[in-house]
This record gives C-alpha cells, structure tokens and sequence, in this order.
C-alpha cells in the first residue's frame, strides 16, 4: 500500500508492505490488515492523500484498493 500527497506524485508519504510489516495477510480468512504505527502516522501532517493497494503475485499486479488518506489534525491539546 501506497500513500502519496496526491495521484501521480514523485513522494511517498508512506508504504505499509509485508517487508517493513506494516502489512500482514491472513489466507485462511482472505484478509488484508494493514497497522501503520503511530510514530510513522505522527509525523505525517494533516492534509488528504491518496493511497492504493496493490498485490504482486508473481508478476502479475492486481489493484485491490484506492481511495483518499485523511489525517486530520489533533482539536484537543
């Protein structure tokens, strides 16, 4: 999963992947759970992005998701 400032964007805001485990799949239950920690989602600051996720098996590419990425900032202090 891929999160950007917007589509077409060169930066990456974040990635959740199985490599850094920000991204776990469950076969038995056909899941996908994606936990961004929050020290990583601290430092992103409040704007809408966009995200997709994708899956590579073997080559072939699939889009499963995309969508907008809202952080909002924080009202009480």
């Amino acid at each position: 999963m891929t999160v950007r400032p917007f589509v077409g964007a060169s930066t990456t805001t974040v990635v959740a992947s199985t490599a850094n485990g920000y991204m776990v799949f469950d076969a038995l239950n056909g899941r996908i759970t994606v936990t961004i920690p929050a020290s990583v989602t601290a430092d992103i600051s409040a704007s809408r992005y966009s995200y997709d996720l994708v899956l590579n098996s073997g080559g072939t590419i699939t889009r499963i998701l995309e969508g907008k990425f809202v952080v909002t900032g924080a009202v009480t202090t």
